[in-house]
């Protein structure tokens, strides 16, 4: 991030806090805002926006039968 910009937590956009649409304080800290929608989202739960984010579900792939049995199909060329 180039120094002196911070990042929108609403949106992720990098931005100077001298030309935000908007800031905000919470919990002591301020935060600045790209446009005035990103704002208004941020002030209605800022906890959404400042808390970590969440795992990423498993993306595994393999399938069975109720019998515990694999399945596969092939064709023959």
């Amino acid at each position: 991030m180039e120094s002196g910009k911070v990042k929108d937590v609403v949106c992720g956009m990098t931005i100077d806090p001298a030309t935000a649409a908007g800031s905000s304080v919470y919990q002591g800290e301020t935060y600045y805002f790209c446009g005035t929608s990103c704002k208004v989202k941020f002030d209605a739960d800022p906890a959404r926006y400042l808390a970590p984010p969440a795992p990423a579900p498993s993306t595994s792939t393999s399938t069975s039968t109720s019998t515990g049995t694999s399945t596969s199909t092939s064709t023959g060329t």
